[in-house]
């Protein structure tokens, strides 16, 4: 659908935030052959395994940046088991679900490759099957349940991209065990209010995140020896690869993504933030909410308190939505309000894609936020949420306008998921932000935002 938007009122003066452009690695091929070759506190793989080994390799594909990561990462592992005279019949590639659903046929072979789907073995976890979970105790009280693919490997692997999440931290590293190949009770407990309620559950932060403590114990647990993880930029391109001991490996990944996710902007009292998802391929509320949950749950947001969010999506019916986005539906819509929304599910406990409701009831309430949601086949699910609708753009400034005021100092996030926006006093030459006056310019912005969701 190509509906024209109207430009921002002129006067805003608005700021627009944009990643670190990194180039890609020029020669990608022999980064990753290097990474594997000089691994980070680990042998390298072809001396963790021999003939006789079974291997289990985990690798997420949903998305487009692992798709184009798995094209280079995942042939090149391969290539190090059959260097070691690993069987292809002992190579299982395992799918970390977590609580989404199956894989199709079609996905597997899209960012598998068609040669790698026909000759091994690739399976999807299933969270909820409890005869494919091995139980390997608690810790911090949650249930410890694993894909016996991953726990009874002899090796165990996993393939994945480091990046923002706006609940784990990062993604990567021991997450993609932990949370990917991890069985429904233990998912269900780190999703439960204690987890949400914790301070230290946002971004910019890892240090101390509960989830990724357990997280690394899960994946200890588990047998994770070995991970292969890459940065890649807003283009989906690989820039920076590294391999080896889990730990290691995304603590030294996470550094690097900070200089590109963690964006610094001049301000901290922006009334107003603008959100897009760049080329992510977001097409319902419940992906574009998540950027609202980034910006609200920042360690010190930049959104004034009683600040607008915007976020311009194109909604599909709820119809056509998976059991998290309709639970996630049914969360907001089944409530009064926001306080409610919180009541309900931290007193009857948090399913798939719930998370999500209660985080964003969660960052409303504290940071009295209010969500504009941007798209004429969108209002009447983003009133039932409890969320503001507007048809077009010019709608939602002028809702905005009549909260916080005429001429609103406005803050663009054209890749707001991945985005971490950090005010700094004395911002740098170099600091990705640009201050745009030109309104012609603005609403070509504004519309490729919609475009993008």
């Amino acid at each position: 659908m190509n509906a024209r938007f109207d430009p921002l009122p002129v006067g805003w003066p608005i700021d627009r935030a944009h990643p670190l452009h990194v180039e890609p690695l020029p020669d990608l091929q022999y980064a990753v052959e290097h990474a594997l070759a000089h691994p980070l506190s680990s042998l390298p793989v072809s001396e963790l395994c021999g003939p006789g080994s079974r291997v289990t390799l985990v690798c997420a594909i949903a998305g487009h940046e692992r798709d184009m990561a798995n094209a280079v990462l995942l042939p090149a592992l391969l290539q190090e088991l059959s260097s070691a005279g690993v069987k292809d019949q002992n190579i299982t590639i395992l799918i970390p679900n977590g609580l989404h659903q199956p894989s199709t046929a079609e996905e597997k072979r899209h960012s598998l490759g068609e040669a790698i789907v026909s000759r091994y073995r690739v399976v999807d976890h299933d969270a909820s099957n409890q005869a494919e979970l091995d139980d390997l105790g608690t810790f911090e009280g949650v249930p410890l349940q694993v894909n016996y693919h991953a726990v009874e490997a002899d090796l165990l692997v996993a393939v994945d991209v480091v990046e923002p999440h706006y609940y784990a931290g990062y993604s990567g590293g021991n997450k993609t065990i932990s949370i990917g190949c991890a069985g429904e009770a233990t998912l269900n407990e780190v999703r439960a209010a204690r987890f949400l309620d914790d301070l230290a559950v946002h971004p910019p932060d890892t240090r101390d995140n509960l989830l990724q403590m357990v997280g690394r114990e899960i994946a200890r647990r588990t047998g994770l020896m070995f991970v292969l993880n890459a940065v890649v930029n807003v283009d989906g391109q690989i820039v920076a690869v590294s391999a080896g001991a889990p730990n290691v490996v995304h603590d030294t990944l996470v550094e690097f993504a900070r200089k590109l996710y963690e964006v610094y902007v001049p301000r901290d009292d922006y009334n107003i933030v603008i959100t897009g998802n760049g080329a992510s391929r977001v097409r319902t509320l419940y992906h574009a909410s998540r950027a609202a949950v980034a910006i609200g749950l920042a360690q010190d947001p930049v959104l004034v308190k009683g600040g607008v969010i915007i976020l311009p999506v194109r909604c599909n019916t709820t119809g056509e939505a998976d059991t998290r986005e309709r639970q996630f539906y049914e969360a907001l819509s089944g409530a009064t309000d926001m306080n409610t929304v919180m009541l309900q599910l931290s007193q009857r406990g948090i399913r798939s894609g719930e998370q999500r409701a209660y985080m964003l009831a969660q960052t409303m309430i504290a940071q009295n936020y209010h969500v504009v949601v941007v798209g004429a086949d969108c209002g009447d699910l983003a009133r039932d949420c409890g969320l503001i609708p507007a048809n077009d753009m010019l709608e939602a400034a002028n809702l905005a306008e009549t909260i916080v005021g005429r001429s609103p100092r406005v803050l663009m996030l054209p890749h707001a998921a991945h985005l971490i926006p950090i005010h700094r006093w004395h911002p740098q030459p170099d600091d990705n932000f640009d201050r745009n006056a030109n309104a012609g310019d603005e609403d070509i912005y504004i519309q490729s935002i919609i475009s993008d969701n």
